[in-house]
């Protein structure tokens, strides 16, 4: 049996490979991260969210080969993006290939490699891990190559594909890669892969794909090839992740328009229901329209003077505006929007409701003594 040594890559030592062990300050804001010993050898290195631990929520997850030099990459873009919605949370997977041979182990034991990719790595993350039903595969170098001969054996394993300066592309995995998509019904998968122009080694097999990928088109295949003019060999992975991420998750973020008309455009408010349906149903949260799409139409509402949509809002999102914690100076702006529009009556309630909240605001008693001088 073939022993592959999946190791952290943040200096730990010998001895934290023991069954299972949880270091919470190997770098400062980091989080949790779990070295699990599969067998004597085998290790993987499991990067937790934040706020894994408080709640019940499934995860995403994202397996990084070549841990050693990339498992930081995607726990950086996380945290750089959730605090602000921009990104789900999502585990991180390290499979450190550092000690191993790695040429063969992508190549000529690629067949068993898959194996212990999915049956051990992939299947104890999800025995043991609140995972949902997204796995996200990166791989640099030769693990692109071998990600093209993963896919074609076992197409669903994995939904989304990040490669950074893929080689071995060989015309066995092409052909192979051309065949599933041609002949296998596929759902929700996409390819971001990335070379630097400087690799013109590689570029004819990445045209091959992109030409493979073009003829073979599906809806729910979505892929992207992005020729770098400043990347080179190395520095792909940083792009990868990024702008990979980002495509990927770009249906995460809170919506935002920026005139009444796109958003009519878009469908109105029952397209919006749906996208937030979908996108709840996509990574198992909340199907409840964002608060912060709430308060980029209500704001436009107001920045438009359209009092009409703005009381359709209102209505749509009945008590949004009493619940959430917002600053004197849009409630001033909305109580002035309601007195320009001859609802002082509505003014005088919101100013109200939100001195209960803030019994202490000076601001809040001086608007209302306003209404009592007229």
């Amino acid at each position: 049996m073939n022993r592959f040594i999946l190791a952290l890559i943040i200096c730990l030592s010998a001895g934290a490979f023991a069954t299972e062990s949880i270091d919470k300050n190997v770098i400062k804001n980091v989080g949790n991260i779990h070295s699990v010993s599969l067998d004597a050898q085998q290790n993987i290195s499991i990067y937790l969210p934040d706020e894994y631990a408080g709640n019940n929520q499934q995860y995403p997850v994202i397996y990084v080969l070549d841990g050693e030099k990339y498992f930081l990459h995607s726990i950086a873009y996380q945290k750089a993006l959730t605090w602000q919605a921009k990104s789900p949370a999502f585990i991180v997977v390290g499979i450190n290939t550092e000690n191993l041979n790695r040429r063969e182990l992508l190549g000529k034991k690629s067949v068993e490699f898959i194996d212990t990719l999915q049956n051990q790595i992939v299947g104890y993350v999800e025995k043991h891990y609140r995972t949902n039903n997204m796995k996200m595969y990166f791989g640099w170098e030769m693990a692109g190559g071998f990600a093209l001969e993963l896919f074609a054996k076992h197409p669903n394993l994995f939904d989304a594909y990040f490669l950074a300066s893929s080689t071995h592309f060989t015309k066995s995995r092409l052909d192979n890669f051309s065949e599933v998509l041609k002949n296998r019904v596929l759902t929700n998968k996409f390819f971001y892969y990335t070379l630097g122009s400087v690799e013109s080694w590689s570029l004819t097999s990445h045209e091959a794909l992109s030409q493979i990928l073009t003829n073979h088109s599906k809806k729910a295949v979505e892929w992207k090839f992005y020729l770098s003019k400043t990347d080179d060999h190395y520095s792909t992975p940083l792009d990868t992740f990024n702008k990979g991420l980002t495509r990927y998750f770009s249906d995460y973020s809170p919506i935002r328009f920026y005139t009444i008309n796109e958003f009519k455009d878009f469908g109105g408010i029952k397209a919006l229901k749906a996208h937030y349906r979908n996108r709840g149903k996509q990574y198992q949260i909340s199907t409840d329209i964002h608060d912060d799409t709430k308060h980029y139409l209500l704001n436009l509402s107001v920045n438009e003077a359209n009092f009409t949509f703005f009381k359709l809002l209102l209505s749509e999102f009945d008590g949004f505006i009493e619940g959430f914690n917002y600053p004197f100076g849009f409630i001033k702006k909305l109580g002035q929007f309601y007195v320009d529009n001859g609802a002082t009556a509505d003014a005088i309630s919101l100013y109200k409701s939100e001195l209960i909240k803030n019994p202490q605001s000076h601001e809040l008693r001086s608007e209302l003594a306003k209404f009592s001088m007229n």
